[in-house]
């Protein structure tokens, strides 16, 4: 089964979104001025890309500076072989991080050196709102699909996979319930416990925060918080908006 269109109609990223739903294997063709490019889903993971010149996280940098093309997507076409290890969100973010500053990355620093500092900026962010909050124990950035991104969370024994597995529930049925209910997009939700509260909030449409936040805690200085630290990591994660 083939589909097929405009990159004026749907933009790469919404393209790669629709194949990685696919339970097989996916092959994505775009014919643009510079060439051809390939990308190739398996199992919801992007596994290769392949252009005229460069593969994998330097292609998709060139691919994604291309305002003209024409893409098809076939199902069924297995993948030549599996070069890219990385979260495709992972992937993204980076390559779209370094095409926003205006710079070209070599595979091997967007592969390796970039995603960690950006971590780190991610990590930054969080240790400082934890540092300067007492209403606020632990905190994490989320992707939508469960991917953690970054966390810190002082609390000892909580997980960090689990709260971003939690996360990442609360985050889909919060949205389902705002669709059904017609209430427009996800911004925040609260849960309380006995124990505390779990706070979680739209950082853009791929990421979402999580705060732990103890039963005592000052909601109206923890969403204060909480916003002043989401609208900082935006701006880091503002290429994926």
């Amino acid at each position: 089964m083939a589909f097929e269109g405009s990159l004026r109609d749907m933009d790469l990223t919404h393209l790669v979104d629709l194949a990685r739903e696919r339970s097989g294997p996916v092959a994505i063709y775009v014919e643009t001025p510079a060439g051809t490019y390939r990308l190739f889903v398996d199992q919801g993971r992007v596994v290769h890309i392949q252009g005229p010149k460069a593969r994998d996280a330097q292609a998709l940098a060139e691919l994604l500076a291309q305002k003209e093309g024409r893409f098809r997507l076939v199902e069924g076409e297995a993948p030549p072989e599996v070069t890219i290890q990385q979260p495709w969100n992972t992937l993204l973010l980076e390559t779209l991080k370094t095409l926003d500053e205006g710079v070209t990355p070599s595979e091997e620093e967007t592969a390796m050196e970039r995603p960690k500092k950006l971590r780190e900026r991610i990590t930054e962010v969080l240790e400082n709102l934890i540092a300067e909050s007492s209403d606020i124990l632990g905190a994490a950035v989320v992707g939508i699909d469960g991917l953690i991104y970054s966390a810190h969370i002082p609390v000892r024994g909580i997980d960090e996979q689990l709260v971003a597995a939690v996360t990442a529930a609360i985050y889909g049925l919060s949205k389902r319930s705002i669709q059904q209910l017609h209430e427009g997009e996800f911004r925040q939700t609260l849960i309380q416990g006995s124990n505390g509260y779990i706070l979680v909030r739209s950082i853009t449409p791929q990421t979402i925060f999580v705060g732990l936040l103890p039963s005592e805690a000052n909601l109206g200085m923890a969403f204060a918080e909480a916003r002043t630290a989401t609208a900082q990591l935006a701006e880091l994660l503002r290429p994926l908006q």
